[in-house]
């Protein structure tokens, strides 16, 4: 959810859940792409859904793994340092959308992922439903990171995340400037889209 308070400072309160490590990278602006399947408390069905167009990027411990993500990105890979406390540092809006079907196409999409080919084929093939949900993310880093409180409604596998405090998006700068991400985002548009 997006909000603009009284004074016209907009705010976020909705969190999309995923590793610390891929949002570290994605708020460096060394990748922009995010895939997505679904996961276990997801509504559908476990089926992911692009529910909003704009998030923060809420980090996640649970399951991430060196191996998982490009030797690029496995550095980033590391232990909670506050349990109890997440700290926010980026937002995102969604540039664009796609459903993929065909795993090499993803793939070939080289260093906007974060994941090893090995996790994207795990990930295209969950649940016996080959495709995965593309997402291109104009991210921006938040002024300052912000801490919140942990809480229990925030755990487990889902993506949406409605988060009981509304941060401040005011003085957010991009990850990626405007004629590069353009560039980007062109990129991945013919690798996805092509015939």
């Amino acid at each position: 959810m997006t909000g603009t308070d009284a004074a016209g400072t907009s705010t976020l309160r909705t969190g999309l859940q995923e590793w610390a490590a891929c949002c570290r990278v994605l708020a460096a602006g060394r990748g922009m792409l995010m895939v997505r399947k679904g996961g276990i408390h997801e509504r559908g069905g476990g089926l992911f859904q692009p529910e909003h167009d704009r998030f923060l990027l809420l980090p996640s411990w649970l399951h991430q793994a060196r191996e998982r993500l490009k030797p690029a990105h496995a550095d980033q890979v590391g232990a909670d340092p506050a349990p109890g406390r997440i700290r926010l540092e980026a937002w995102a809006e969604v540039a664009g959308t796609w459903k993929a079907g065909d795993l090499a196409r993803v793939q070939a999409l080289g260093d906007e992922l974060i994941w090893s080919d090995a996790e994207l084929a795990t990930r295209f093939a969950y649940r016996g439903q080959p495709w995965l949900y593309v997402l291109a993310l104009r991210v921006h880093r938040l002024r300052e990171p912000v801490e919140i409180a942990d809480e229990p409604s925030y755990a487990g596998c889902r993506s949406w995340v409605p988060l009981k405090v509304a941060v401040d998006t005011a003085g957010s700068r991009p990850a990626i400037d405007d004629v590069a991400f353009a560039a980007r985002l062109a990129a991945v548009a013919r690798t996805l889209e092509s015939a």
